[in-house]
């Protein structure tokens, strides 16, 4: 199968870069870290995990991770440490705006190196939010080179220590997992860890996300792990989706054989014209400029970007896996001089997996529903408004199969490739234009 050469591919791509590379980039990025406020943007504690993480599966040696990395950390401590003490702290204060870094962040650290020199070295390299800037303090402060190395080291070799542990055990979970499952649904839990890391990290440091956007994050994660789902099931052919596929489409095909069957497919043919790919960018366009007019620059680039990024991601999964179409499909024109809505013959050749139409549907309704919800002030409104949301991307992808033009894998993974694009489209604007607010304030 197509698919499984390409997780092959890149999975083994992967271990050749970690393998060839993965020793020299530990050592820049645990010293890069080290540098007072660029330290705050590398994400040093997730690669020293991921580094055990690899050794643990064979890939690296856990002995040369922890002293390259142990090095690293070690000598970034030190750049920023006599820095502090050649520069002190107006360097700080002309540097902060630049990297994002509130006053409250700088007081903190500040605050936290007041009460104990060793303390604040120990317990600040476990802070994400003073790891990189507690050495330059320390400097600043015109703390002793004697007790900066001491207590320095200490911290770094237990900080070092406990998050090669983390990324070992983490290694162990992975060989159970793996034992019983895919490589494609191992990918996706470790990239479901990777984003929920990622969304901890930029708030925890740049207070950016609100508290309803979790429930965008939960989303995100899981529908990326049911995309992943799909993919695993919808090739195996001894799996529980294969069969469901095969039962669901001649549960369709029976049903469109009843009296009832043309009414099902002129209803079923006119609600898929209006989820498939023009009709949807003629909506976002649309959308597009109304808010734009009404200069909403963020729920612009919102939407747009959540539609062309499904769009993009739909052709080139289509591409790579191009999974066949059902033999019994129906592509009724019925629309007049709507005709151009509708599924043209070329559908036959046009790969299946995953159902565009379902992941056009999912991420536009939930751009509109997470734009739309925060201007109502009535409950039942909102709820209302939800539950059409969800109904009109739920009829859009099972008018697919009632066309029975995709399997039922095919629509399940739309519906999940476009709510995580639609998600992710929405955490990253935030991110980037909150970063934007700030520095220009």
């Amino acid at each position: 199968m197509s698919y499984l050469h390409f997780f092959s591919a890149l999975t083994d791509t992967l271990v050749a870069f970690a393998v060839s590379g993965g020793y020299i980039a530990l050592f820049f990025l645990m010293f890069l870290e080290g540098i007072p406020l660029l330290g705050i943007a590398i994400p040093g504690h997730v690669s020293i995990i991921s580094a055990g993480f690899l050794a643990g599966t064979g890939v690296l040696s856990v002995f040369w991770v922890f002293v390259i990395g142990t090095i690293g950390a070690i000598l970034g401590d030190c750049v920023s440490f006599f820095l502090g003490r050649l520069f002190g702290w107006p360097l700080i204060e002309r540097l902060r705006p630049f990297f994002f870094v509130s006053e409250s962040v700088i007081t903190k650290a500040k605050n936290f190196l007041g009460q104990h020199t060793g303390k604040a070295l120990i317990l600040g390299r476990f802070n994400p939010v003073t790891r990189g800037l507690m050495p330059f303090f320390v400097g600043a402060n015109k703390t002793p080179v004697k007790a900066f190395w001491i207590w320095n080291t200490i911290g770094t070799l237990a900080w070092i220590i406990l998050s090669i542990t983390i990324g070992y055990a983490l290694s162990l979970g992975f060989h159970a997992v793996a034992g019983w499952t895919s490589r494609a649904v191992v990918i996706a839990i470790l990239a479901a860890l990777v984003i929920a890391w990622s969304y901890r990290f930029v708030n925890l440091r740049f207070h950016i996300f609100k508290r309803y956007e979790l429930f965008v994050l939960g989303l995100n994660i899981a529908s990326l792990l049911i995309f992943f789902r799909m993919v695993e099931d919808a090739y195996s052919a001894q799996s529980f989706l294969a069969s469901f596929d095969l039962y669901v489409n001649g549960l369709m095909n029976d049903l469109l054989a009843t009296s009832v069957g043309q009414g099902l497919v002129n209803a079923a043919a006119w609600v898929s014209a209006f989820g498939g790919m023009i009709a949807i960018s003629l909506f976002t366009v649309v959308g597009g400029i109304v808010l734009a007019t009404h200069r909403k620059w963020r729920s612009t680039v919102i939407l747009l970007l959540s539609v062309g990024s499904t769009a993009f991601a739909v052709g080139w999964i289509k591409d790579v896996f191009a999974r066949v179409r059902p033999e019994n499909l129906i592509t009724p024109q019925i629309g007049g001089g709507l005709n151009f809505l509708f599924d043209s013959p070329h559908i036959f050749s046009d790969p299946s997996f995953p159902s565009a139409h379902a992941a056009f549907a999912a991420a536009f309704f939930v751009v509109v529903t997470y734009l739309a919800i925060p201007q109502m002030k009535r409950w039942f409104g909102r709820e209302l408004f939800i539950v059409g949301a969800v109904l009109l991307t739920l009829a859009i992808g099972l008018s697919r199969l009632i066309l029975s033009v995709h399997w039922a894998t095919d629509v399940i993974a739309g519906w999940a490739l476009g709510v995580f694009c639609a998600t992710a489209s929405i955490l990253f604007v935030r991110y980037v234009g909150a970063l934007l607010e700030k520095r220009i304030a």
